[in-house]
């Protein structure tokens, strides 16, 4: 046995280890893709679960339901030129909840089907008694796009209910 045998042995261990340190490699970059992906879900949840709680906060919160309650009370079925400037106030508060919501739909940020369950039934009531405000809104505003967002989601969830 010359030194060519050995050189062949040795060459050969190399090889072989070198193999072993790209499986190793390789099962340690699959690990931490794995792990990465893993972490990238819980984050994405958090954000999810964390976006869900601002929405409903800001639809429970005092200032959103006391709108709602002295719009409501009255002023809604005035003519838009009869509504006080405290009037309107009131209606473009309730409108920009309802815009942010559809807007975090839009984007993935909360899961449509869990708001949509939740809160279906008082954003038709709101929709309905809004759409005198609305057009009027758009009338003065000159643009047909003010509160779009909202109204495309209630037309998107009637939609959904006739379907259903």
């Amino acid at each position: 046995m010359g030194l060519e045998f050995w050189l062949d042995i040795s060459a050969d261990v190399a090889a072989i280890l070198a193999a072993l340190a790209v499986i190793v490699t390789t099962a340690f970059v699959w690990r931490q893709m794995r792990l990465q992906a893993r972490g990238q879900d819980k984050d994405e949840r958090r954000f999810l679960r964390e976006s869900i709680h601002v929405i409903h906060e800001t639809l429970q919160a005092i200032q959103f339901r006391e709108a709602r309650q002295r719009f409501f009370a009255g002023p809604h079925l005035s003519d838009y030129s009869n509504l006080e400037s405290e009037e309107r106030g009131l209606a473009r508060y309730i409108l920009s909840v309802y815009g942010l919501m559809a807007r975090m739909i839009r984007h993935g940020a909360i899961d449509e089907e869990i708001l949509r369950d939740y809160w279906r039934t008082a954003l038709y009531r709101d929709w309905d008694r809004l759409e005198n405000f609305v057009s009027g809104e758009r009338l003065r505003a000159k643009n047909g796009n003010l509160f779009a967002a909202t109204e495309q989601m209630v037309a998107r969830w009637k939609t959904t209910d006739k379907e259903t």
